[in-house]
């Protein structure tokens, strides 16, 4: 494989893979962001549609419990759901998760290591910071 075209599919994947961890919600990996990095977020679709779902019964400012839903308050206007972080779980990790560049960093770095290990690279710790930073320019655009 031509090196200009791994170091695309390389930078495609570290986008991917970015997303995935930041911001999409697979159930999975929303749980196990929410146990980590906790704090408000939209509703997903499933649970908007859920029948204990709030419709019209919260106010701005006030908190309402639903049991296996969680807590849901209005914030600007906007519905939002409250995940509850484990105790055990560093400040620091939940800073690394929830910032999209600095898990870009770290998903860069295992897309490298994964490709050089299995077919080689040159240069990978010139290569890490170009997937990275091409990963990053690509979830920063609107359309993405």
């Amino acid at each position: 494989m031509d090196t200009w075209l791994l170091l695309l599919v390389m930078s495609l994947a570290t986008y991917r893979l970015t997303r995935l961890v930041v911001e999409d919600v697979f159930p999975p990996v929303l749980w196990l962001r929410d146990r980590l990095v906790g704090g408000w977020r939209e509703p997903t679709m499933k649970e908007r549609h859920h029948e204990r779902f709030p419709q019209g019964e919260v106010e701005e400012g006030c908190l309402k419990a639903i049991p296996g839903l969680g807590t849901f308050s209005l914030v600007d206007g906007e519905l939002q759901i409250y995940g509850r972080r484990w105790k055990r779980s560093p400040f620091w990790l939940a800073e690394l998760i929830s910032c999209p560049w600095c898990a870009s960093g770290w998903v860069a770095l295992a897309v490298t290591a994964g490709t050089w290990a299995t077919v080689g690279l040159p240069a990978p710790l010139l290569v890490w910071p170009a997937v990275w930073g091409a990963g990053a320019l690509i979830a920063a655009q609107e359309w993405a």
